[in-house]
């Protein structure tokens, strides 16, 4: 096994893992994800959100990414939930965010992770897992292993930001 289809794997059962306990524990996967997000960009001045390196994106990017993909994963949770047509169009690629100032970005992320527990709160326990949206990585998801994905979507994004943060040219406070 290569490292790339290791890793995927180690993900995939993480996901599943996740997937397999109750919504409210779901709920509180959602709500420490905010937590982490929140104090990965605790102080963030501007300067810092905008520092790039190499090919690396900026916070900013990577906040403009977590908001599109995020917002587009919650609507596919919920079209699975509600026997809706996917939308296929969670936009999982798209880099935005880098001409908005950090501050406002920060509160969108904040406000997204709330719905996101809302939708979840909202879901029923009992709810269908044959209907899946497939992930161009982890192949087919029901709506709980989407869930347990947005954990995992913010925490590698989490890591990413705090390598920039601990690149050497990285802008004091």
């Amino acid at each position: 096994m290569t490292q790339s289809t290791d890793s995927r794997e180690q993900a995939l059962s993480y996901i599943r893992h996740q997937a397999s306990k109750s919504l409210g524990d779901l709920v509180a996967l959602i709500e420490r994800t905010a937590a982490d997000c929140d104090r990965c960009l605790e102080d963030v001045s501007e300067e810092q959100a905008a520092f790039r390196y190499d090919e690396e994106w900026c916070i900013k990017e990577v906040l403009g990414h977590m908001l599109v993909s995020g917002k587009g994963v919650n609507q596919e949770i919920a079209n699975l939930v509600e026997d809706s047509p996917s939308a296929r169009e969670a936009r999982m690629g798209i880099v935005s965010g880098a001409d908005r100032p950090v501050g406002e970005l920060r509160q969108t992320l904040t406000d997204l992770w709330a719905e996101t527990g809302r939708l979840v709160g909202s879901l029923p326990e009992d709810g269908n897992l044959e209907r899946t949206w497939d992930h161009p990585m982890f192949g087919s998801l029901n709506f709980r292993e989407w869930i347990a994905f947005q954990r995992l979507h913010a925490m590698d994004h989490v890591q990413q930001m705090e390598k920039v943060k601990a690149h050497s040219d990285y802008p004091k406070a």
